[in-house]
């Protein structure tokens, strides 16, 4: 198991997850986007885990969101879900060193961006809301608001990571 920054982990989610719960009623575009920025925090989780530690940090990610936006479950499923795919999709999609750690957009560079963090992001808000609307008459009724958001998440999270990861220099 690789090293990792216990204090800068701990920082991140109180920075992605804790920051989200009292904006999460407030970041909403055109009664129409949501924004889940939070989602940054499991996208851009070191690799090279222990994947229980993964399922971990996807289930308690979820479980904070859920807890203050009266979403019983909701959001712990699908993070868990979506931890659970994230490295097999990550293998699948781009080829990344064993020994890598640390992932940021830097290190995905344009390519990963678009094949690994938009159709996560993607699937994530196709989750929410067709469980959150029980079923697939609600999801076709509301696929506008699942484009919608999955940019504007996609947008903020892009955001928030170029503001606090390191550009890689060249030597």
């Amino acid at each position: 198991m690789n090293r990792i920054s216990w204090k800068l982990l701990i920082f991140y989610f109180v920075g992605y997850v804790i920051l989200q719960i009292p904006l999460l009623h407030k970041f909403i575009l055109f009664d129409v986007a949501f924004s889940f920025f939070y989602l940054g925090f499991l996208l851009f989780f070191p690799l090279g885990q222990n994947p229980i530690l993964r399922l971990m940090a996807g289930f308690l990610t979820g479980l904070f969101i859920d807890l203050f936006s009266n979403t019983p479950g909701l959001h712990a499923g699908v993070c868990t879900f979506i931890m659970l795919f994230r490295d097999t999709w990550l293998r699948f999609i781009l080829e990344y060193e064993e020994g890598a750690l640390d992932m940021n957009i830097y290190i995905l560079k344009m390519r990963g961006v678009w094949l690994y963090v938009l159709p996560l992001i993607f699937i994530h808000h196709l989750m929410i809301f067709w469980i959150n609307y029980g079923g697939w008459m609600g999801l076709f009724l509301t696929f506008d608001r699942i484009l919608a958001s999955t940019i504007f998440s996609f947008l903020s999270i892009l955001l928030l990571n170029l503001a606090i990861s390191k550009k890689l220099s060249r030597v």
